[in-house]
């Protein structure tokens, strides 16, 4: 679709600072200083399949995911306590998304309690962005010196194509992502699928 990664990325960040929301939330993590985070996943490619589908910027968007490495504090009622206070924090001033923020370095005991898998732990989030379901939710975008910083380990192209393409992991698997494909069916219109 365009010609080189540095053209693509232009184009990505040109898209998504246009979504004032996002924005928002991003400058807010900043003065947060979490360590290694990202928003992440959904509200991201959303955006920018809503840019050309022509509809407003967080149209069908109901929940950010934020994502963070914290290996100082890995209990859940810590990650618990940050996601009410960043609630309550958009709360006030009405921007009413759901929020679900995890410490991806607590990810191995969030599998183990939660779905009775064993799985390692993250070395960063960047680990875990790379070991999601499908290529267009693997990105996430954060601040760096008051700059944009993407992370996109599959690339844009598929974002930019709306095509949904398995990454293929020992965490992962085909019921999973056959779920994950049926929920954006039902929400996005000329979606490429590519099977398991």
């Amino acid at each position: 679709m365009y010609k080189s990664i540095d053209e693509q990325n232009e184009l990505f960040l040109s898209i998504i600072r246009q979504n004032k929301d996002l924005m928002l939330i991003l400058d807010y993590l900043v003065e947060l200083n979490l360590p290694n985070f990202y928003i992440a996943a959904g509200s991201i490619f959303q955006t920018i399949w809503n840019y050309y589908d022509k509809k407003e910027l967080n149209y069908g968007i109901k929940d950010i995911d934020i994502i963070y490495y914290d290996c100082n504090n890995l209990t859940k009622e810590d990650e618990k306590e940050l996601e009410e206070k960043i609630i309550n924090h958009f709360k006030e001033i009405s921007l009413n998304y759901e929020f679900d923020v995890h410490n991806e370095a607590r990810m191995h005991l969030w599998k183990k309690e939660n779905e009775n898998k064993k799985i390692k732990q993250y070395k960063n989030s960047e680990d875990a962005i790379d070991k999601w379901i499908a290529t267009v939710h693997s990105v996430g975008i954060t601040k760096v010196n008051n700059s944009i910083k993407v992370y996109a380990p599959y690339g844009l192209s598929d974002i930019f194509n709306k095509t949904i393409r398995p990454i293929k992991h020992q965490d992962n698997s085909k019921e999973l992502y056959d779920k994950k494909v049926e929920s954006w069916k039902k929400r996005f219109d000329n979606l490429n699928i590519i099977e398991w």
